[in-house]
């Protein structure tokens, strides 16, 4: 998979990325631009892993799970000193027993992004082209 991400504008911090030929507004917050900015797109593919982790496993379980709902709150206040906390709340729809939320909850964090954020070393190469 490639990801390309282009600059809209010489003298603007305005970017697009186009993934699976879908197209992403980058930016920055406020003051300096629009937003969302890069940390907003890393939080998100946190929260939607669980989002979809979770729908797909109720759904395979078939456990009477509605619709779920993820809100991702981001400390990056020791982000320097390389602390980058998020938190996540699920709330999850749907007439669930106590034994299949707490399974759910536990399965939100098997979510492939989780595991790729807490337990695997990431490489990363920059050259030009």
């Amino acid at each position: 998979m490639s990801i390309s991400i282009r600059q809209n504008e010489a003298s603007a911090l305005r970017l697009t990325a186009v993934a699976a030929g879908h197209e992403l507004a980058l930016d920055m917050p406020a003051p300096q631009g629009e937003g969302p900015d890069p940390h907003d797109y890393f939080d998100t593919a946190l929260g939607g892993c669980k989002a979809m982790t979770v729908l797909l496993y109720a759904r395979r379980k078939e456990y009477p799970l509605e619709t779920v709902e993820v809100k991702v709150e981001r400390d990056a206040s020791r982000e320097r000193a390389g602390v980058y906390g998020l938190s996540v709340t699920l709330t999850l729809h749907g007439n669930l027993d106590d034994a299949q939320r707490q399974d759910l909850l536990s399965i939100a964090d098997r979510c492939p992004i989780h595991k790729l954020m807490t337990q695997t070393e990431v490489e990363v190469t920059t050259r030009l082209g």
